[in-house]
């Protein structure tokens, strides 16, 4: 009879251990699961899932953000923002997050492929070190942990009466208890280290990317101008203002008196340099057209009428945003060039299987001292956790 028990009890056991091995199997199969391709590179499904909670998490981490600035200013967060966050992780939005989601996947592979091609490298060391900046940690941290060790070295001094300093605080050591507190008090399971490391990784590369090869041959600058103005309501008035001036009145003086653009009223009206498409169009019109040391008409714009005065004109280094500007075109440019040349599959055995974690729970701000709270599930993160890195795909 024992004997018989027995054999019963080892038929169950092997029957619920092929049972949950199937179910292992199957789950690491869906996991595997191709959703789209680029070109000859896949995406799977479990690769698709992680990098979707990521981005949730990095919209609720910027949601989280925008409440703790509302409680900077004791002001209640507009429900307006809380309402395109919700909207951005609602199941309605969940097919368009998870296409946006595809499309950064498809371009990291882009990414990888073109880099390759044009021997850009990114190493390991890089991702170290950008991490770590972003906790607080730097190379010149590590330098003074080694500077330290090499100051309690006391044996070649020959004396007992030396006392030695105070040990450092081992700074890599407090490095990897932020980082890993990061993933077990913050991140809380919804994405890897791995995968965190993997989105500084493609950041970084973008980054060396776009400059060693997409703009390395640019030359970005364009003919600027230097210029002053004063801003007055009417026309009559600065026709007033021109009048006194061409009498030799001090367009200093004047500035101080009349110009309504208080930004800079009290240095006369100084604008510094600026290239063609960061002033609005008459303007910028105008002060295109005047040589150096001329003054123009009164100029009509959405501001008033302004008077304008040229201090120079030469072809210089694009700067702020001309400079953005700039290289986005040319970034733009690329973009869809090389779009075309790897071509993305999508199949739709994704759509059903979009996270809807972490959760979004609306977030009550009251004041600055009071700490905005944001619930993800059974778990609370506070508002002083902005602090600590988000990584921008």
């Amino acid at each position: 009879m024992k004997h018989k028990n027995r054999i019963i009890t080892t038929v169950i056991v092997f029957v619920l251990l092929t049972i949950l091995a199937g179910f292992s199997f199957s789950v690491e199969a869906a996991d595997q699961d191709v959703i789209a391709k680029v070109n000859d590179t896949e995406i799977t499904l479990g690769e698709f899932q992680e990098a979707v909670r990521y981005k949730r998490f990095d919209i609720l981490q910027e949601y989280q953000y925008m409440a703790y600035i509302y409680s900077l200013y004791n002001i209640p967060l507009d429900e307006s923002v809380t309402t395109q966050y919700e909207t951005a992780l609602s199941a309605s939005n969940s097919k368009e997050l998870g296409q946006q989601v595809i499309d950064q996947l498809a371009y990291n592979r882009i990414l990888d492929a073109e880099s390759e091609k044009a021997g850009v490298v990114v190493a390991d060391e890089e991702v170290t070190k950008t991490i770590k900046s972003m906790f607080g940690f730097s190379e010149e941290d590590a330098a003074a942990d080694e500077t330290a060790e090499d100051s309690l070295d006391l044996s070649d001094t020959g004396s007992t009466d030396i006392v030695p300093p105070e040990p450092e605080v081992n700074k890599e050591v407090e490095f990897q208890k932020a980082f890993d507190s990061y993933f077990t008090e913050t991140a809380q399971g919804v994405f890897t280290k791995e995968f965190f490391q993997k989105q500084i990784y493609y950041s970084l590369l973008e980054s060396k990317f776009l400059d060693e090869a997409v703009f390395v041959n640019e030359v970005f600058e364009d003919e600027m101008v230097s210029a002053r103005h004063i801003l007055v309501e009417t026309e009559e008035t600065a026709q007033e203002i021109l009048d006194k001036l061409e009498a030799g009145e001090d367009w200093n003086a004047l500035a101080a008196e009349f110009s309504q653009d208080t930004s800079n009223k009290d240095n006369g009206g100084e604008l510094g340099w600026f290239a063609r498409g960061t002033m609005v169009l008459p303007f910028e019109e105008a002060a295109f057209a005047l040589n150096p040391g001329e003054i123009s008409a009164p100029v009509k714009t959405d501001f008033g009428y302004h008077i304008i005065a040229s201090d120079g004109k030469e072809v210089r280094p694009l700067e702020d945003e001309a400079l953005n500007n700039a290289k986005y075109a040319v970034y733009k440019a690329w973009y869809e060039k090389v779009t075309d040349e790897y071509p993305v599959e999508s199949f739709d055995n994704w759509e059903d299987k979009v996270p809807t974690e972490p959760v979004f729970e609306p977030i009550v701000t009251e004041s600055a001292e009071d700490t905005a709270v944001i619930t993800d599930g059974d778990s609370e993160t506070s508002a002083e956790t902005e602090a600590e890195p988000t990584a921008e795909e």
